[in-house]
């Protein structure tokens, strides 16, 4: 007998040490979020970067000088409008029209010169504008040779022809399931075109960033990584080679290495801020924003929304919320990027505001994939799937492109049960930017509803090398290693999942249930005791916790630590479907107390023989399906009248 107590110390001691052990390690992780908590904000860059994981140049820098930053944008401004890059040249403009007041007058006193061009020249430009691109490469083949804009003009129409026809032909493919495979590209053509008169040595920039968006397009991603590049150093001012890119770069210490190393009064930094969205550092991209934001470009929507995406993708919706309705007031009809606000009302669940929302901008811009994508979710919210599709489509039409589109529609395919369409949406997310968690993590779930493990493992491994701290990715990927018995790798994602700031609180009740599962109750009850510690409260998890409070009764009941067990059959009352529960072990406890008194009195059996002869045998339990009401069945042989058969 003593040493069964012995065996029961020292596992007790075990667990005890177990617990402590994650404490220390929450501790340890202070730098993250508490568990189910958003994270916003008093951290050092150096906090941030020891969460992430990567180290990049944070450095604070002088104040922004108002006349070289307006200088740098009219120069951009008016070669965008020369070159009809119609993006860039409405990107530059909204960040003039946004400018301080001071700098608004440091520019009315700088004189910009501004080109003359031949009536064939501006009409062929009138044409580009009205996305009439084979006819304005008709008339700018006239006047090519005179013009040496002209001259790249002709060229940008061919490509911008090439690709209007790629995108129609693109976003046909998922209804046939299959991609158009003709004859030779038309862009390699172009390509090869260009580079028989060697116009990357031309003395026009523009003419090799050109060419870098015909390798993206040829599948060169290397080369055209390189072109950018090359641009960038040539002329740091040229943001559209800035942007492009942020789709290319593989590494995020390289990135910050190549910004660092050109001479740029923001645009590097601005730079940095698309990279570290890109690679899922949001917090280190708001720091990187804020920064901006210090040096002198408050008010600026373009920073103001970069903020809100990010708080999106952290899943701190109140602030996204709160951050797009800001610009909302500042500029009403701006749509860029509005879809995540949708999203965010989506996943809050807010049918008022989205539907109030969707009407907007369904009545200012109805042709805009922005407004397509936040219609669908809309119908997403009304549960009407097809409706749903139907919108996401016009979306990709529209903008075949973007990746979250394709995961989106994915998503509605898999609703509907169609899984063929889903598999070809997220692997065309996946094929047009890797580095995006979501295409990998819709083929993850989908593997796992089909019940096939094996693949979905694989999937969910490669959503979480995109990112590496959601508790979302582990917690899944916990889930199916536990279907496929790695009992200690499951263990190992589940635990992680916690100490990363448990989003959506299922790390520690799955990490729970495995222990019960593999009948290892003492770690068990340690893990459920630290769930009620951070979940008690919870409001919407109030089935787990009643669960948790039922085991825990009983586990300590079984294992004879009557005042655990009494604390617990305690909060049991506290719940109307474990009322019966508490009090079947508020009288077990008390017979055996009794029974105790009784043999201490006649100076026969130790307690201990008495105790383990009063204990019923160990009671099983069941995890609460959603839905379902707790039910709870008793271990008391003789049930007081009209009491209900209670399980545990």
């Amino acid at each position: 007998m003593l040493d069964d107590d012995d065996k029961f110390d020292g596992a007790l001691e075990r667990s005890l040490s177990r617990l402590t052990l994650i404490k220390k390690a929450g501790a340890r992780s202070s730098a993250l979020p508490a568990a189910g908590q958003p994270y916003y904000a008093d951290l050092s860059p150096f906090e941030v970067s020891q969460m992430s994981g990567v180290s990049i140049s944070m450095v604070q820098r002088e104040a922004i000088d108002s006349r070289q930053f307006v200088s740098e944008l009219e120069w951009l401004h008016q070669q965008t409008i020369d070159r009809c890059f119609l993006d860039a040249e409405m990107w530059t403009g909204e960040v003039l029209a946004y400018l301080p007041s001071k700098w608004r007058e440091d520019a009315d006193s700088m004189n910009f010169s501004t080109p003359r061009h031949s009536y064939t020249s501006r009409f062929a430009r009138t044409l580009i504008k009205n996305k009439d691109f084979r006819r304005a490469a008709h008339f700018l083949e006239k006047t090519m040779a005179e013009n040496p804009s002209d001259r790249f003009l002709y060229y940008r129409t061919l490509f911008l022809a090439h690709f209007q026809e790629h995108l129609e032909n693109d976003s046909e493919g998922i209804e046939r399931k299959t991609s158009f495979s003709g004859k030779k590209s038309p862009f390699s053509s172009l390509y090869q075109k260009m580079q028989d008169e060697k116009l990357r040595e031309n003395d026009d920039v523009w003419f090799e960033y050109l060419m870098g968006l015909l390798e993206v397009q040829l599948g060169l991603k290397k080369e055209a990584e390189k072109s950018f590049k090359s641009v960038i150093v040539k002329e740091p001012r040229l943001w559209p080679a800035w942007e492009g890119l942020t789709l290319l770069i593989q590494d995020i210490e390289d990135a910050d290495s190549f910004a660092t190393s050109v001479e740029s009064l923001w645009m590097a930094d601005w730079f940095m801020v698309l990279v570290l969205q890109r690679f899922q550092q949001h917090s280190m991209a708001i720091q990187k924003a804020e920064q901006l934001v210090a040096r002198g470009l408050s008010g600026f929507p373009m920073i103001i929304t970069k903020i809100a995406s990010c708080s999106n993708a952290r899943h701190d919706h109140d602030q996204a919320i709160e951050n797009f309705e800001d610009v909302r007031k500042m500029d009403p009809y701006r749509l860029t990027d509005l879809h995540l606000l949708s999203d965010s009302l989506y996943i809050r669940n807010d049918h008022k505001k989205l539907s109030e929302l969707a009407q907007d901008v369904y009545e200012s811009h109805k042709f805009r994939w922005e407004t397509c994508c936040i219609v669908a979710n809309y119908h997403a919210m009304r549960r009407d799937s097809e409706h749903a599709i139907k919108f996401f489509q016009r979306a990709l039409r529209l903008n075949p492109g973007f990746a979250a589109l394709w995961v989106l529609i994915g998503h509605e395919f898999m609703e509907m049960k169609n899984h063929a369409a889903a598999c070809v949406s997220y692997r065309r997310a996946i094929e047009i930017d890797p580095a995006d968690h979501r295409g990998w993590y819709g083929l993850g779930q989908m593997y796992d509803i089909m019940k096939m493990p094996a693949y979905s493992l694989y999937y969910y491994q490669e959503a979480q090398k995109c990112k590496p701290h959601d508790s979302r990715l582990l917690v899944a990927l916990g889930e199916v290693y536990a279907k496929l018995q790695e009992i200690e790798d499951a263990e190992k994602c589940f635990t992680g999942a916690y100490l990363f700031g448990d989003v959506e609180g299922n790390a520690l009740w799955n990490l729970a249930k495995l222990h019960e599962k593999c009948t290892d109750h003492y770690k068990a009850a340690q893990v459920f005791e630290v769930f009620l510690a951070v979940y008690e409260l919870v409001t919407s998890a109030e089935e787990k916790v009643m669960y948790a409070v039922g085991y825990l009764a009983n586990h300590y009941f079984k294992y004879e630590n009557f005042e655990k067990a009494h604390d617990y059959a305690t909060k049991c009352m506290a719940y109307e479907s474990l009322c019966q529960e508490g009090n079947r072990l508020f009288r077990e406890i008390s017979k055996i107390h009794q029974r105790e008194a009784e043999t201490a009195a006649k100076g026969g059996t130790d307690a201990s023989t008495v105790r383990r002869a009063a204990t019923p045998g160990p009671s099983n339990q069941q995890a609460p399906e959603e839905g379902d009401a707790e039910v709870v069945e008793g271990g008391e042989e003789e049930m007081s009248e009209g009491e209900d058969e209670l399980t545990f």
